[in-house]
């Protein structure tokens, strides 16, 4: 099928193999790869010098195969070309003449990267030669992050959501310094640490830790179930080069743009590349919050001590009870707690869990200001305000979780 036209062999992996034996504007098309490659980095090569070449891992050159016609002994050798290519992981090139459409979409099926007219239109070409070398690009990289990850210590991939049964609860702020907390608290161990807001709409960690909303986070969520590790990398905001945090997107968007697939396909390649990973989960209950609650390994829910969030815990958890959802993961946390001298407030908190049936963790004493101005600098507590009994109540929570999944790695060995 191929001939091999250049006699003297490249003296530099060649960029570019070709098969063209028997095409017609053979001539035309290797003075047009001259111009393209360079002469010497691209080689014609015939089909029995083609399987030596797929196999030689030193040669990583794209394959251009060349047909103008619809002879089927020509056409098969075409595919069966193709096929080895593909399986020698390498990118395909069709390069047509005179071909009907059913030759043309028998070949495209085997798998072509690209594929061109020659020699008309004028550049069809180059224009597929210049996307073909972007694709392999990517596809180089992607090889090179892969290798990479191979010598990264297995990650263990802790989901841990957290949910706010009213707005302004504090669930947010609860969120964005439980994951700065943890980032501290596992500093030594070199563990990584993501912050993912999931409220698609008015998310705040952005504003809470002052990082950039990414373009690529709209990519993420609409093609979540299609994107890799690096695209996921890619979406990725970084806080102090410690805690890795995906925003919510710059515009708001309806809560229901991901399904259920999609979420659970962020949630795994967030589990594959960090130790911890925070969710902070928006106030409406979506047909994929039942993703985030079956992924997480604990549940932080957060209520205030009225009735708008008596109301709306008792709501929620009949619904994780009418989906036969278990509570033993749940972890129920009274934010804005009224303090040890305020006896009244003590016995309003005991008769709200006595009413849910529920048990309240964790009591979050009220911050005052200085949470609200940590929110609005972009900082987190443990960095403006480190007394401040709202930190500190969330610093003994991360060192129970650090501890916990220590002990647990530890039970593992």
């Amino acid at each position: 099928m191929a001939l091999s036209l250049k006699k003297s062999g490249p003296t530099t992996p060649a960029e570019a193999f070709v098969l063209a034996e028997g095409f017609g504007a053979g001539e035309a098309l290797f003075e047009e790869l001259d111009l393209e490659f360079g002469p010497g980095h691209w080689r014609a090569i015939s089909i029995e010098e083609a399987d030596d070449i797929f196999a030689d891992e030193e040669e990583t050159g794209v394959v251009l195969i060349c047909i103008d016609s619809d002879a089927s002994e020509i056409v098969e050798a075409s595919a069966e070309a193709i096929r080895k290519a593909n399986a020698a992981g390498r990118l395909v090139l069709l390069v047509v003449g005179d071909l009907s459409p059913r030759v043309m979409h028998r070949l495209m099926r085997e798998g072509v990267a690209e594929f061109a007219p020659f020699p008309e239109p004028s550049g069809a070409l180059q224009e597929a030669i210049g996307r073909l070398r972007v694709k392999r690009a990517e596809l180089l990289r992607a090889e090179a992050v892969v290798e990479n990850q191979k010598d990264e210590p297995k990650r263990l991939g802790r989901i841990i959501g957290v949910y706010g049964v009213a707005g302004g609860v504090g669930a947010s702020t609860f969120a964005t310094n439980l994951a700065w907390e943890i980032a501290l608290e596992t500093r030594k161990q070199g563990m990584k640490i993501a912050l993912l807001d999931f409220n698609f709409q008015y998310g705040s960690v952005a504003t809470y830790l002052d990082v950039p909303r990414r373009e690529a986070v709209y990519e993420l969520i609409s093609e979540a179930s299609t994107l890799d590790q690096t695209g996921f990398d890619q979406a990725l905001s970084s806080y102090q080069g410690r805690l890795s945090v995906l925003t919510a997107p710059r515009d708001a968007l309806p809560l229901d743009i991901v399904a259920p697939g999609e979420v659970g396909a962020i949630l795994n390649l967030a589990k594959e590349a960090f130790d911890f990973v925070v969710v902070d989960m928006p106030q409406a209950l979506m047909n994929w919050s039942e993703q985030v609650y079956s992924a997480s390994e604990v549940f932080y829910a957060l209520m205030e001590i009225d009735m708008r969030s008596a109301q709306n815990m008792f709501r929620f958890l009949r619904a994780l009870r009418a989906e036969e959802m278990p509570l033993e993961k749940m972890i129920f946390c009274l934010n804005r707690a009224p303090g040890l001298t305020d006896l009244t407030g003590k016995t309003r908190v005991k008769r709200v869990a006595e009413s849910l049936g529920i048990e309240f963790t964790h009591l979050l004493a009220d911050g005052g200001k200085q949470v609200m101005n940590a929110c609005d600098q972009g900082v987190p507590l443990a960095e403006v305000a480190k007394s401040n009994p709202v930190r500190k109540e969330i610093s003994r929570i991360a060192q129970g979780l650090a501890k916990e999944i220590a002990r647990k790695t530890a039970k593992a060995e």
